[in-house]
């Protein structure tokens, strides 16, 4: 689970990166440039998948993989970006550290998966501890409609974990990563582009920097170590791993930007850690068994 716990920790990174990049080019294009980038990077490993020809890789394979593109980055990309537009960025990210609860919930319903209670009630403790981290600021700037486009990219979220285990069985977790991305991007793309609100470019040393990162760091590196966890993963499991992306990124911002944590904020980072930590120690026990 070190992969998921790492994965975690570069997307929680991305929040200091994006702020950074927002300052030589708009948001949209940031995002745009980014996933161009990284599915160019990622071209070498497509040619070596298709050359490959795999025979136990069907055609339904490669249409899951397209929904499975699809899913992880234009629609959940796009529902955040678009509820973050309406509410606070706290009130999202406290909805976002519902992810690990709802991951077990559709996989209970919709995939008919036997879900631990002990992992259940990790993931719960660990949206508590998200919602404690954001604190009362959550309360402020509030918007229903944007709460509830966040609130589907959590849903969404939960069946793209679900269903990427399935191809993830077939494939490399190199070649899915670079597919889903590129796949991705290529649907995403017309949609970003017509999101952009202005094109002018505040050239800088740091935003140049920040957006490699996210390119490198947050979109090829985070999404390898992501899917490399995953192969070895209960998707149930995994998913407590999500609600540290936000308690990375606070953290960084503490120690980058020099922003101040309550008591409720250590509290719940806590919370969250130690359900992440509890979640890598029970495979161990269980193999005892």
């Amino acid at each position: 689970m070190i992969y998921l716990l790492i994965a975690a920790f570069l997307w929680g990174t991305s929040f200091i990166a994006g702020k950074i990049a927002y300052d030589m080019l708009d948001p949209s294009l940031v995002v745009a440039i980014r996933y161009v980038l990284a599915s160019i990077i990622l071209l070498p490993m497509t040619f070596s998948f298709m050359k490959k020809k795999e025979e136990s890789f069907t055609k339904k394979d490669f249409i899951l993989l397209v929904i499975l593109g699809i899913l992880t980055y234009p629609l959940t990309s796009m529902l955040q970006f678009i509820g973050l537009s309406f509410t606070s960025a706290s009130s999202a990210t406290t909805i976002i550290g519902i992810e690990p609860v709802m991951i077990t919930i559709v996989g209970f319903i919709f995939f008919k998966e036997k879900a631990s209670p002990i992992v259940f009630l990790l993931g719960i403790i660990a949206f508590f501890g998200v919602a404690l981290t954001v604190g009362v600021s959550a309360l402020e700037n509030v918007s229903f409609f944007g709460c509830f486009l966040v609130f589907l990219s959590t849903i969404v979220v939960s069946f793209w974990v679900r269903l990427s285990k399935k191809i993830l069985t077939k494939m490399n977790s190199n070649y899915y990563t670079a597919l889903t991305i590129q796949l991705g991007t290529l649907f995403a793309l017309p949609i970003m582009l017509f999101l952009v609100k202005s094109w002018e470019i505040h050239y800088s040393l740091k935003g140049i920097i920040a957006l490699l990162y996210l390119v490198v760091g947050c979109s090829i590196g985070a999404g390898w170590f992501w899917n490399k966890g995953l192969e070895r993963s209960e998707a149930s499991k995994s998913g407590v791993f999500l609600a540290l992306e936000p308690v990375f990124g606070i953290l960084l911002a503490v120690l980058i930007l020099g922003e101040k944590l309550n008591f409720l904020s250590i509290t719940g980072i806590t919370l969250v850690i130690l359900s992440a930590a509890i979640c890598m120690i029970l495979p161990k026990q269980e193999s005892k068994k």
